[in-house]
């Protein structure tokens, strides 16, 4: 890491120098450390910190050399710049940026040592944490419990002993991971395929965005195209088959971002968390390992739906489903739930709500999570009600401000008409009408994968660095 700092951050007067590190009440190492993510139906890495005394959303992100805050969490101006540093990115060349004295930051009860910040100009007050944070660290992202596990790094070889001599039940892979020369942000080889066309080459992992970007210019030149080109506008997303880490170790099909101004040398664009966090993932940049888990699948003799193994061993389609209940802080409940199984048609988990002595509630309302068609490993989370289905369906959002807790009631195949990509929905029994509640995928909001015959769709809104809401 200190190879980043030397070669990533040129540093324009006293700005590696300023500020003390926080205080010694706290802990400074997030060693041992299980924290929530905030709610989103996408899988983002940013969980709930504190900056001073405001409660503020802390992305993790791998690839950014340095820390930073945003410019709107300071009332008033910002505090003056200490200096200016001039940090590569990932997707090629630098950028300049003030540096500030950092302000008490904690994450979760730790306060990492940091004395200065980057000032980004981003909308929404938010806290980056960097390499200069995160390097040290594995993190294991659980995509069913929505959670981090921070532990110490370890050499990519101590993953497979571990994995050989523990993991039978689930299926495992470690991945090779390097580091760019001059970000040190780790990068790993990813196949994308699309009809006869294919490009193959070093990506970056990436954790703070959702999706996977493509860099058009050489995607071009390999034969692949842009959704757009046959209504001759703008590339903004590529309509892929496949996007694999490994063979048969990845997502079928996808959206990928398509990145106009992606000028690096080093990397063909960004793997996201639509294709890692299909998977219980360890992303260690230090030990140069991404550790990819899931459960065993089999198809049973004749056909029929693969089944999964449970935690013992045994194989059943039942365990091919998941969901998890979390209670939030402010009270509401967030439901995720995951998919472990290919579902080539799409499928639909019912669920039933409960209150809080356990037992079933009558609400008038049916609730559940539509997976549109996929590979195994499509996740979801969402908190019920959502703010939005007071005004929809006021009876059912009303009625499930008292649920506690859900229970899978059914499984179906094929997912609900009304929801075109994963998404939790609500049918209020009485009128029959269905509103849902969907994953944002790079088309736009709750936009799905447009099938043969579907026509060239509009392009998505213009590429921007998705902001994470405030937590509650």
């Amino acid at each position: 890491m200190r190879g980043v700092l030397l070669a990533g951050c040129v540093l324009l007067g006293a700005g590696c120098h300023s500020a003390a590190p926080a205080g010694p009440s706290r802990p400074t190492s997030l060693a041992g450390q299980t924290l929530p993510l905030l709610s989103s139906p996408s899988l983002r890495l940013t969980v709930a910190g504190r900056l001073g005394n405001r409660v503020v959303p802390v992305v993790l992100d791998v690839t950014r050399p340095l820390s930073l805050v945003s410019s709107s969490c300071f009332d008033g101006e910002p505090p003056v710049a200490a200096g200016t540093a001039r940090v590569p990115e990932s997707s090629g060349g630098h950028r300049s940026w003030p540096e500030v004295p950092a302000p008490p930051v904690t994450v979760g009860p730790v306060a990492p040592p940091l004395r200065t910040l980057l000032l980004s100009g981003e909308t929404g007050c938010s806290v980056t944490l960097g390499q200069d944070v995160l390097f040290p660290y594995a993190l294991t992202v659980d995509p069913l419990r929505r959670e981090v596990t921070f532990t110490a790094s370890r050499p990519r070889e101590a993953y497979d002993a571990e994995l050989r001599a523990t993991d039978s039940v689930r299926e495992s892979h470690v991945v090779e991971l390097s580091r760019e020369p001059l970000g040190d942000w780790p990068l790993l080889a990813v196949q994308v395929t699309q009809g006869g066309a294919s490009i193959t080459g070093p990506f970056v992992l990436g954790t703070r965005e959702p999706f996977s970007r493509l860099a058009v210019d050489p995607a071009l030149g390999l034969g692949l195209q842009p959704l757009e080109t046959a209504a001759g506008l703008p590339p903004r997303t590529f309509v892929v088959d496949a996007v694999e880490v490994a063979d048969g170790l990845g997502v079928k099909p996808l959206v990928m971002e398509a990145a106009g101004r992606w000028p690096s040398q080093s990397s063909l664009g960004r793997l996201g968390p639509d294709v890692w966090g299909r998977f219980t993932a360890t992303v260690d940049a230090q030990g140069g390992a991404l550790v990819l888990r899931r459960p065993h699948v089999r198809t049973p003799e004749g056909g029929g739906r693969q089944q999964c193994a449970g935690e013992g061993g045994a194989f059943s389609e039942e365990a091919c489903y998941g969901i998890f209940v979390r209670a939030e802080p402010d009270g509401a409940v967030a439901l995720s739930g995951e998919v472990f199984r290919d579902v080539p048609e799409g499928v639909r988990l019912y669920v039933e709500p409960r209150g809080v002595d356990g037992q079933r509630l009558e609400t008038g309302c049916q609730v559940g999570l539509s997976f549109q068609t996929t590979t195994r490993g499509a996740n979801t989370q969402h908190r019920l009600p959502w703010a939005s289905l007071a005004k929809t369906l006021p009876a059912c959002h009303a009625a499930l401000q008292g649920a506690k807790s859900y229970a899978v009631s059914l499984v179906e195949e094929g997912r609900q008409p009304e929801c075109p990509t994963t998404c939790a929905f609500v049918t209020e029994s009485a009128s029959r009408r269905t509103v849902c509640e969907c994953q944002p995928t790079p088309l736009g909001e709750g936009v799905a994968v447009p099938t043969k015959g579907s026509g060239p769709q509009p392009p998505p809104v213009e590429e921007r660095e998705l902001e994470p809401e405030d937590p509650k």
